[in-house]
């Protein structure tokens, strides 16, 4: 067992390693989310909330490892509107609430939409909670693959737009509405992280 005065040390002696080496000490913080994130706007009825879009290009490595080209929607404080939009019937990998999810993307050049079907997941951390409603397509399923990436490839035409169209599963629910306006910065930057997928949805195309 450990005496007050020891154990008063052991605190005394962590708190003066962190303060000594706040590099170490952010590294024991979890990783951010993968992918890139931008900030966009979502309406349910009456409430307005901000939420971030995250995509997502992993690469096929191996039999054992499959890539995905994603996007994902994450509603902060979605607690807050359990009462009007039902954010159960898309929990979890079993969750079949059917094709409630239609995306459509508009660039300068070109436009296309698609309906899918979203699979969600509520994260706690910390201060922050949010819903992530998530759309993904293998890389090693070419008819998935060429139907997403052909939503997400006007987002590269310069300054351009993103609707995610969210049905309610809740009988007579209000829709999730959210948007994404993107500079021609961001869709350059866009455009280079998911290079990978995109080069493989072209291949299958042929």
């Amino acid at each position: 067992m450990i005496d007050g005065c020891k154990l008063c040390s052991l605190f005394a002696l962590l708190f003066a390693s962190v303060a000594l080496h706040p590099a170490k000490a952010a590294e024991m913080k979890e990783p951010a989310p993968p992918g890139i994130a931008y900030d966009g706007e979502a309406r349910t009825g009456t409430d307005t909330r901000p939420v971030r879009f995250r995509f997502l290009c992993t690469s096929n490595e191996g039999s054992g490892v499959t890539g995905v080209l994603s996007v994902e929607l994450e509603i902060p404080r979605y607690q807050q509107l359990k009462a009007v939009f039902d954010f159960d019937a898309f929990e979890g990998p079993d969750a079949d609430a059917g094709p409630k999810t239609l995306l459509q993307g508009t660039g300068a050049r070109s436009k296309s939409s698609g309906r899918f079907t979203a699979a969600g997941s509520a994260i706690e951390n910390g201060a922050t909670d949010y819903f992530a409603l998530d759309v993904a397509a293998s890389r090693r399923d070419p008819a998935a693959l060429r139907k997403l990436a052909a939503v997400l490839r006007p987002l590269m035409d310069g300054a351009s737009a993103l609707i995610w169209n969210q049905d309610n599963a809740k009988p007579k629910g209000p829709p999730m509405v959210a948007s994404l306006d993107l500079a021609r910065r961001q869709a350059e930057e866009l455009k280079t992280a998911l290079a990978p997928c995109l080069k493989t949805h072209q291949e299958t195309a042929r």
